[in-house]
């Protein structure tokens, strides 16, 4: 996932939880420190991500290969987080 994507991702968490003052710290020390995160901030992108793929390493199988899904709720502090194996993988 690209820096991009990520800064739009914590954007979007950071309005969905205005009063909250874990996403606002989150966001205050690198937009001081950091100017390629300050410019992707001032950049005004939100996103949530959906969709992307997951890597574990079971114990017993080895290496799985997942597609991971976020299904959101009308509660913003409920969501729900699926795995699934693609068709036609090992996985």
């Amino acid at each position: 996932m690209s820096a991009r994507a990520l800064v739009a991702q914590l954007r979007s968490v950071r309005a969905a939880r205005p009063h909250d003052p874990g996403p606002a710290a989150l966001v205050a020390e690198p937009r001081t420190n950091s100017a390629e995160f300050a410019a992707l901030w001032e950049r005004h992108e939100v996103a949530v991500r959906r969709t992307s793929v997951k890597r574990f390493v079971h114990p017993v199988t080895g290496l799985l290969e997942l597609d991971c899904e976020l299904l959101l709720s009308a509660d913003p502090g409920q969501l729900l987080v699926v795995h699934s194996a693609r068709p036609g993988t090992e996985a």
